[in-house]
């Protein structure tokens, strides 16, 4: 979710580690080149951390073009408290995890008090992919779209409520470009929410329309200091403002629809119908009573003619 200065989360991670060795409630789990660092009520879900982290790495390593990962260290905090303390309070409210790439840091709250709907094996992929990508460009900018879009793309984040709020923002003409992204952690929730989800769907854009090998052509481009621009030039033939115009198009294309599966929508919509269906039914029946009328009282009315003239 967040990739930090590394000077600054340096400190906080060796007044962590401090921390670690000084007192008993913390635990150090190894294995080959993963340590997860966690309080003793957490050994269950730093074993769940370590099997999750074992198992994505060779993808995630796989998919970006990196041959061998270094050395991953997790530390699971047990409160708001302690997380706010060793990422220096740079992460919103909503956010549940964070990443030192260039350290190899992972830092996640503790499921015992993270939100009931979090997805650990996502979460900790999510996080695990912003430190692969950051082991394989050193430093190097990344735009935030694409830093977040892999993640999300690698975790398999997604649902029909985030399909939804994008339908419904295409709808309403209110996408984020991608490059305003880059500001997403000073984004309400709302907002944040939407700007992931668009940076999925430009990374499932690039992998649709060019291969899944795309990603690591373009991260080796970024690696040699192209930037986002030139290294989209070189991996798939067009510069950042077309591509950007391509998946929008094919956004608009593909989501317009979607927002019929919005149900305040639908409720509106069937609201709307029923009501010129009704509107439309009295005025016929109206129509074709005042014909009868019409037809009753020139029947009379020819009756009393009729019967004046006999008069």
């Amino acid at each position: 979710m967040k990739r930090f200065t590394s000077g600054i989360l340096f400190i906080f991670f060796w007044l962590i580690a401090v921390s670690l060795y000084g007192k008993s409630g913390w635990q150090q789990l190894v294995r080959n080149s993963v340590t997860v660092y966690c309080h003793r009520e957490d050994i269950k879900n730093g074993q769940k951390v370590m099997l999750i982290v074992e198992n994505a790495l060779p993808r995630i390593e796989h998919d970006l073009g990196l041959i061998n990962t270094g050395k991953i260290t997790v530390v699971i905090v047990s409160s708001e408290k302690e997380f706010n303390a060793v990422t220096g309070g740079q992460i919103p409210e909503w956010g549940v995890g964070a990443a030192d790439p260039i350290r190899g840091i992972i830092f996640l709250k503790s499921p015992r008090f993270a939100k009931p709907e979090t997805n650990l094996n996502q979460v900790v992929t999510h996080e695990l992919t912003h430190v692969v990508l950051g082991m394989i460009l050193k430093g190097k900018p990344v735009s935030r779209w694409f830093d977040e879009g892999l993640a999300q793309y690698e975790s398999g984040e997604g649902s029909m409520w985030e399909t939804i709020l994008l339908a419904r923002s295409v709808f309403a003409g209110e996408i984020i470009w991608l490059n305003d992204i880059n500001n997403v952690l000073d984004f309400r929730r709302h907002k944040a929410a939407l700007a992931y989800l668009e940076s999925r769907t430009a990374v499932d854009y690039l992998v649709e329309h060019y291969g899944r090998d795309v990603l690591a052509r373009i991260i080796q481009h970024l690696k040699a200091n192209s930037g986002m621009d030139k290294a989209l030039v070189l991996s798939i033939g067009i510069n950042f403002q077309d591509f950007q115009n391509d998946w929008y198009r094919t956004l608009k294309h593909k989501y317009r629809w979607y927002v019929f599966m919005d149900f305040p929508v639908v409720l509106s919509a069937l609201f709307v119908i029923l009501f010129l269906t009704a509107f439309f039914v009295t005025r016929r029946r109206m129509r074709k009573k005042k014909e009868i009328w019409e037809k009753e009282v020139l029947h009379e009315y020819g009756d009393f003619e009729k019967d004046q003239t006999l008069y």
